[in-house]
């Protein structure tokens, strides 16, 4: 398999994606928008959703194919096996030190949002992705809504698709400290139950069999790939 080549390729289309997203978004020269119709950030959230997805799925695929790291053992020595674990969390959420075009950015998160857990018998059969999109809340379409942190979230992945490779080792050291952290410690049974993957269990938002758009396309094969990726490397 040429991981390189895939990750190349898909990277690309990525980008492609975010250029129209700046477009549709008015985002010019680092400038923020403020406000933007209401119709507008619904067609922009439905589009960012599935990218910001198939963008960390990249970074995973980077993360475990084409960057090797290890952790250093002293780094949690003297911890507790659950303080040792929050720091694996807080490990690949820090942010970055690197300038933002629009006031200051987070570091972009390399895990999946958890998925809430629903009971059928009590929804109306809602989907996660309606779920996620903006409320009516009496507003008409045209209605003028806060686009700021909508826009934010656009430059976000932008940066964090320009510097893939710098997430990509967040993420490598994670797993790395993740897995010695296990493979070690003898009070394991006695550890909180955290996460194991930063691809959360089922498809993702905007996943489709039979794609029709181009962030459809990617996200789906990027899916494919990640979890292939994860689970053999």
């Amino acid at each position: 398999m040429d991981w390189a080549g895939a990750i190349d390729r898909n990277l690309d289309d990525l980008l492609a994606v975010v250029a129209r997203l700046f477009a549709m978004a008015g985002i010019r020269s680092g400038r923020s928008v403020i406000m933007m119709p209401r119709y507008l950030r619904i067609r922009v959230l439905a589009m960012l959703r599935p990218a910001e997805f198939a963008a960390r799925r990249l970074i995973a695929i980077a993360a475990c194919k084409l960057v090797t790291v290890t952790a250093r053992r002293a780094e949690n020595r003297g911890q507790c096996p659950s303080k040792a674990e929050d720091d694996l969390r807080e490990e690949a959420s820090r942010p970055i030190a690197k300038t933002a075009p629009i006031g200051s950015l987070s570091a972009f998160p390399l895990f999946d949002p958890i998925k809430p857990y629903r009971y059928p018998w009590l929804e109306d059969g809602e989907s996660d992705d309606e779920a996620k999109l903006p409320r009516d809340n009496g507003l008409r379409p045209d209605d003028p809504v806060d686009a700021r942190t909508l826009c934010r979230r656009i430059i976000r992945l932008e940066q964090a698709l320009q510097d893939l490779e710098t997430h990509a080792k967040r993420l490598a050291r994670w797993r790395a400290r993740r897995d010695r952290l296990w493979s070690s410690s003898a009070d394991r049974p006695h550890l909180r139950p955290r996460r194991f993957s930063p691809i959360r269990p089922g498809r993702p938002p905007g996943w489709r069999k039979r794609p029709k758009t181009p962030v459809a396309e990617v996200l789906k094969e990027c899916d494919a790939l990640a979890r292939d990726a994860w689970n053999t490397s």
